[in-house]
């Protein structure tokens, strides 16, 4: 689990939004990114990354153009639970 703590948000950040959710968005269809979560005030960030060793962690966290604007810990967890609401298809 990535906790990042990101500086104020400034126009050179917004200007790279739509690259850092284009990565975003690959990493959740390739199952790498498994949580995603952004502070309403833009200042935190939390990140649930599912790689097979540090250094792989790292470059996926390096690949974010965000990560230039942050400073980061992460720690490993043993196990990751959410609920998803995925609403139920009627077939009338």
């Amino acid at each position: 689990m990535v906790d990042c703590n990101l500086a104020p948000f400034t126009l050179e950040m917004q200007e790279q939004t739509p690259r850092q959710r284009m990565i975003v968005d690959r990493l959740f269809s390739q199952g790498i990114l498994l949580n995603y979560t952004l502070s309403s005030d833009r200042s935190k960030l939390w990140i649930v990354i599912q790689a097979d060793s540090e250094s792989e962690l790292l470059q996926y966290i390096e690949s974010l153009p965000l990560t230039k604007y942050s400073d980061y810990n992460y720690s490993e967890i043993i196990f990751h639970e959410s609920s998803q609401f995925i609403p139920s298809i009627s077939l009338n």
